[in-house]
């Protein structure tokens, strides 16, 4: 039940704006190697998540619009 609540709070503009922070914090060479691998993998995560958010947007629009299977 957990696991349901977390993905129906999911915003994906605040995915977007964590991945640019991320982004940028691996391109400064500052960066500990650590830290850099903690970040990748939460913009992984976040990446996947907005990924199925998206298809999920997607095949509703296909649903309104009439199409089916993706055609």
């Amino acid at each position: 039940m957990a696991a349901k609540k977390k993905e129906e709070t999911f915003d994906i503009d605040k995915a977007f704006e964590r991945i640019e922070e991320i982004n940028e914090k691996l391109a400064d060479k500052d960066t500990k190697l650590k830290d850099a691998v903690e970040l990748y993998s939460e913009g992984v995560k976040l990446a996947d998540q907005c990924k199925k958010q998206l298809e999920g947007v997607e095949k509703e629009l296909q649903i309104l619009s009439g199409e089916e299977d993706g055609e």
